[in-house]
């Protein structure tokens, strides 16, 4: 409705204004034409009284159409007349402009003539003839001009009205033939519930914007789809991984209640199970971090090459591996702490693969910090490489080691916050056959030190 009155409010104000703008010019037209026809008849009697003066001057010679509307008087050279139309025989002279010989003057007054005060365009020129000077005086209506002006007013309002009326008919029934398929689309979305986002909006004929629109729309519930299913598949996974060590100590304390002699024992696999526990937390908790897009740590310089030997220096103290560093000068902007965990996320990957040393380095390579953590263990299948950063996703040596299958997700999930990625790599290297896992960040440019 307010596209129908927009347009149909444009389109009477183009009409107006085309309308105003013809009619002016038809009225100017007619006018110019009025004066033109007063002008003829003056320079006529003109021509006469300049061969022959008034001498010859009959009523005829200054009579035109016989009523009111063409009117011809001659004064002269007292001012008063000597020849008038019949229709004005015995009035004073129409006018007070006195032209001198050869000279003109067009004026517009009311006569009144019929009684109506309409008004008249007078054309008088001085004539200097035989007895002269004369001043002839040649008037035409108006009326004509005001009449043919107020008809062609009323004709284009007449013709306008049904136009408007027809065009905001078609305005209304075009643009709601556009958006009847935005109608369709509104209700299918309005019937997709959260529970269920299987249901696609119609996709409309041709590619205008609409049929981008709905297909834009089909894509986003695809993405929503593919979420609500990944987070369904995370709620089970973590349902699923914290139920495990939840029974084992539910059992453990209901074994110990029922035998307290059994306590003692009982301890240590409590204790195991509750720091398995608290590790799954925690990295369900950076996950979440991670996913959180709200969530902005705060971001400063982080030598990485710090961080790779910091974590050579706790494996060598904690791991039966020979650790290999290679720490070239690498700075990027972030989280130092969620960085750290990735880093540490990759070396801890390593050792618990690895069969007798790990190589740990980071470099610059192309405007981007490269941190390479490599083993020598048997490594990841080409089928699992993409698969080994999902979420809860553990191979059969991992499942056999423990573990809660997040490590690798949460240095992907790290990755992308801080505008790199993670991603496994093929590297010949026969010294460390094993897995190569690579964090690509955004590097920080370094100053260049000059060499005396």
């Amino acid at each position: 409705m307010r596209t129908t009155a927009v347009a149909v409010l444009a389109l009477a104000l183009a009409i107006a204004t085309a309308c105003v703008v013809v009619v002016l010019l038809l009225q100017q037209s007619l006018d110019r034409s009025v004066t033109e026809s007063a002008r003829s008849t003056a320079r006529q009697v003109a021509v006469q009284l300049v061969r022959a003066g008034a001498r010859d001057l009959s009523p005829s010679d200054v009579a035109s159409t016989g009523d009111t509307e063409a009117v011809t008087q001659v004064l002269g050279p007292r001012s008063t007349p000597i020849a008038s139309d019949p229709s004005i025989v015995g009035r004073p002279a129409i006018t007070a402009a006195r032209p001198a010989p050869g000279q003109e003057t067009v004026e517009t007054l009311p006569l009144g003539l019929d009684g109506d005060g309409s008004e008249y365009r007078l054309v008088s020129e001085g004539v200097n003839g035989p007895g002269g000077p004369f001043t002839v005086i040649s008037a035409r209506s108006l009326e004509p001009v005001t009449e043919a002006s107020t008809r062609l007013t009323l004709l284009l309002g007449l013709i306008s009205l049904p136009l408007l009326g027809i065009a905001g008919f078609a305005v209304y029934r075009s643009v709601g033939s556009a958006l009847r398929p935005v109608e369709r689309m509104r209700r299918t979305v309005a019937e997709i519930s959260t529970r269920d986002l299987a249901l696609r909006v119609p996709l409309p004929p041709g590619g205008d914007e609409v049929h981008r629109l709905a297909v834009t729309l089909n894509e986003m519930l695809e993405r929503l789809g593919s979420a609500q299913a990944a987070q369904r598949r995370f709620v089970a996974d973590a349902s699923h991984e914290l139920r495990s060590p939840l029974s084992t100590i539910s059992t453990a304390l209901d074994v110990s209640n029922q035998h307290p002699e059994t306590t003692d024992e009982l301890v240590p696999v409590i204790t195991r199970e509750t720091a398995r526990l608290r590790e799954l937390v925690d990295d369900l908790l950076m996950l979440a971090r991670t996913d959180d897009a709200t969530d902005r740590p705060a971001r400063t310089e982080v030598d990485l090459d710090d961080i790779v030997r910091a974590e050579a220096e706790r494996v060598r103290g904690e791991a039966a591996v020979e650790i290999e560093v290679r720490a070239r000068p690498a700075k990027v902007r972030g989280s130092e702490a969620q960085l750290r965990r990735a880093v540490r996320n990759l070396v801890d990957n390593a050792c618990g693969h690895a069969r007798k040393r790990i190589r740990i380095a980071s470099s610059v390579q192309n405007e981007m910090v490269v941190v390479e953590v490599s083993d020598d263990g048997p490594g990841v299948a080409e089928d699992d490489r993409e698969r080994v950063f999902e979420r809860f996703v553990r191979l059969d040596a991992s499942r056999r080691r423990g573990g809660t299958g997040l490590g690798l997700s949460i240095v992907a999930g790290i990755a992308a916050r801080h505008g790199g990625r993670a991603r496994y790599v093929d590297v010949a290297d026969p010294s460390y056959p094993g897995a190569h896992f690579v964090i690509e960040l955004p590097s920080i440019e370094l100053p260049r030190i000059e060499e005396d």
